[in-house]
């Protein structure tokens, strides 16, 4: 009995200290970051990446210069990588990159094949 207890203390301490450990790491990723994608089709080319934590999550929306706004879907960042996707008319596009301090370059992968992009945090 006093090794169950024991045990159950000890994974609670452990995952505690690991949703710590992860609500860390998303503060690098949380807050807006401006972006420009040269080779994205006009009207998605630039705009920003909006980040945010809900209920412990990560979250996000992409908003283009022109004001439209899309939700970004299975938003995920740990090491410093970010992966998320979203949906434009219809077809599925993945991003991938990676922060290093206050910039982040990556990839939109869609169909038409990778767009490769840059991002830089503002708020």
């Amino acid at each position: 009995m006093k090794k169950l207890l024991v045990l159950a203390f000890l994974v609670a301490i452990v995952s505690g200290t690991l949703t710590a450990g992860v609500a860390q790491g998303n503060k690098d990723i949380v807050g807006e970051w401006k972006f420009e994608s040269p080779n994205a089709p006009y009207g998605y080319d630039k705009g920003s990446f909006i980040f945010s934590e809900k209920e412990g999550k990560l979250v996000g929306e992409i908003k283009f210069a022109e004001g439209y706004k899309m939700e970004l879907k299975e938003v995920t960042f740990s090491d410093d990588e970010l992966n998320c996707n979203l949906y434009v008319d219809y077809n599925l596009v993945k991003l991938k990159g990676k922060i290093e301090g206050k910039k982040l370059t990556g990839t939109a992968d869609s169909p038409e094949g990778a767009l490769p992009f840059t991002a830089e945090k503002v708020k």
